[in-house]
C-alpha cells in the first residue's frame, strides 16, 4: 500500500543558510568539529540549500 506525501514546503535558501551556520556555531562555541551527525545533517543542508539557490535562479530566468 503506497502513501501519499502531504505537501510540505521548501525552506528558503535564507533559511538553509540560517540551520547550516547554526550548526558551525554552535560547534565553534563548544571548541569542536562537528560530529558524525552533524556531518551528515550539513551535507544534506547543503544539497537542500543548493537546489534551492538553482530554483530560485530559475524561476528568476
Amino acid at each position: 500500500m503506497s502513501t501519499i506525501e502531504p505537501h510540505r514546503e521548501t525552506p528558503s535558501p535564507a533559511a538553509l543558510n540560517d540551520a547550516i551556520r547554526t550548526l558551525w556555531v554552535r560547534a565553534g562555541e563548544e571548541h569542536r568539529p562537528l560530529t558524525a551527525d552533524e556531518q551528515r545533517i550539513y551535507r544534506v543542508l547543503v544539497a537542500a540549500w543548493t537546489e534551492a539557490v538553482q530554483a530560485d535562479q530559475g524561476l528568476a530566468a
